[in-house]
């Protein structure tokens, strides 16, 4: 096999790989407490620790806290858990990234079932898995979570869990495709050697 040969295979090799990775900034499920968080008061539901609930997050509450970043990112993925509790009435739960709101929706009382907080009626708690993308090179990320209650947690309350964050650093791996060519060029050049 010729030297071009050899220099194709290796450029084809080279174009071909991408850029694919994701890196944990934060796992949180809330179990042992909520540090670094503005408002760090947790509670149980179903036996299952979470950031607010209950008699605990209700109007005007809102709990934030700000994430390290590389720099080297140019997004992050943000995934939790919100529960909604008792009589909402189309009030909203609003979740912000540096300020941001990419979340904003409204919910009603009589959705979900009876599992926490009050046992009225139809006043039912909703478990809504939340999952959002944000753009950033930035080297920080504030998240914040809150809502447009307009009555005490003992009457219409809010909680997240299970919060998430990875962003999208790259590293350089090669396709399969990648492999595929180059493997397919090592078998060229043996079987041309093996010919002479």
């Amino acid at each position: 096999m010729s030297k071009s040969s050899i220099y194709i295979i290796l450029t084809l090799l080279t174009l071909s790989i991408t850029s694919v990775s994701a890196t944990l900034i934060t796992d949180e499920d809330f179990t042992g407490g909520a540090t670094g968080w503005s408002n760090n008061r947790t509670s149980l539901i179903l036996g299952d620790e979470v950031l607010g609930g209950f008699n605990l997050f209700g109007a005007v509450a809102y709990a934030e806290k700000t994430f390290s970043l590389s720099g080297n990112q140019t997004s992050v993925e943000i995934n939790l858990d919100f529960w909604k509790g008792d009589s909402w009435d189309n009030e909203r739960f609003i979740v912000e990234v540096d300020g941001n709101q990419l979340f904003n929706q409204p919910f009603r009382f009589y959705q979900g079932t009876q599992i926490a907080g009050q046992p009225y009626g139809n006043w039912h708690e909703l478990l809504v898995p939340i999952s959002l993308n944000y753009n950033t090179t930035a080297t920080s990320l504030n998240v914040k979570f809150h809502s447009t209650l307009n009555q005490y947690a003992a009457d219409e309350w809010w909680a997240v869990d299970n919060v998430v964050i990875t962003d999208n650093v790259s590293a350089q791996v090669p396709e399969p495709s990648t492999l595929a060519i180059f493997v397919l060029g090592m078998i060229s050049l043996v079987s041309l050697r093996l010919k002479k």
